[in-house]
């Protein structure tokens, strides 16, 4: 039987011990509420599980919403790299029957691309046509190109005859000759054209080729879209086509890159050393209204 001198003590000490437990139950109920729960059970982890100790549950990541997860998953089935023959694009191609196309390339544009597009695993491009053919003669493994032309796309999807090119239609309204929208004021024209096809890319390009609309803000959004997607700048490639065209003011996109091959339509940057995403960004906010072709 329990000596009765000893029970005030055991009261003290089962005070005592009831104090700690709650004091701990609230410790780790914060750390809980701090770092949020799945449905699973396994908590997510948060900026502040790095100064606490918590207890041994899994900590995972944040759950990708299910959209994420099938458009990752999709985007993934359609721009992989297909396996076809790629061939050289020479003078001999040119002087073997080449149908030279209306848009404007001469025969230094041609084969300049023809080389830049055979050592490439990747092109997109702002503006359809005999560069488009030129990409799938040389038989790029990853293309995908917009045109603001809904004749244009169709002429070029059953010209470049590769089922793995993918192409859009970047709707700017009613267009006249070479594409120019009818109605320049549409509120949808920027976004639709300059941003939204390259919003469905999640990997980088090798060679952009701005030959469309919007042609320095295009230019822009090109490397701004190879930095946002990973892409090696030592080797990312964007062309501005008909720089013979100087009233048009493509020279200024020289701030920010440097011409690394320069033909007299052709001109193909690189982006400058220690350019940034503002600097490009600021190029854009200059030229984003500039629809000059």
């Amino acid at each position: 039987m329990m000596n009765n001198n000893y029970t005030p003590i055991l009261l003290v000490v089962l005070v005592i011990a009831s104090n700690l437990l709650m004091f701990n139950l609230g410790k780790s109920t914060t750390i809980e509420l701090k770092s949020a729960t799945t449905t699973s059970g396994l908590r997510v982890k948060s900026q502040d599980d790095d100064n606490l100790d918590t207890d041994s549950s899994p900590v995972v990541a944040a759950a990708v919403p299910k959209f994420d997860v099938i458009q990752q998953t999709l985007y993934k089935e359609a721009s992989k790299v297909a396996k076809v023959k790629r061939q050289q694009f020479t003078q001999s191609t040119l002087d073997e029957g080449w149908d030279r196309g209306t848009g404007g390339l001469d025969d230094d544009d041609r084969l300049a691309l023809g080389e830049l597009y055979f050592n490439a695993t990747s092109v997109f491009e702002y503006g359809l046509g005999e560069s488009t053919r030129i990409a799938a003669f040389t038989g790029v493994p990853r293309y995908a190109g917009v045109d603001s032309d809904p004749v244009w796309v169709q002429m070029a999807r059953k010209d470049a005859g590769h089922g793995h090119f993918r192409f859009n239609y970047g709707d700017i309204g009613d267009t006249r000759m070479f594409g120019h929208p009818v109605d320049n004021t549409l509120q949808k024209i920027q976004y639709n054209y300059q941003v939204a096809p390259l919003a469905l890319e999640n990997s980088p390009f090798d060679v952009y080729l701005v030959d469309g609309r919007y042609r320095v803000a295009c230019a822009s959004l090109s490397f701004l879209h190879a930095l946002k997607t990973g892409g090696d700048m030592e080797k990312v490639r964007v062309g501005i086509h008909d720089n013979d065209q100087t009233m048009r003011g493509y020279a200024v996109f020289g701030e920010v890159a440097d011409v690394v091959i320069q033909k007299k339509k052709l001109w193909v940057y690189k982006l400058k050393e220690g350019i940034t995403e503002d600097d490009l960004y600021n190029m854009w906010q200059r030229m984003h209204n500039k629809q000059i072709r």
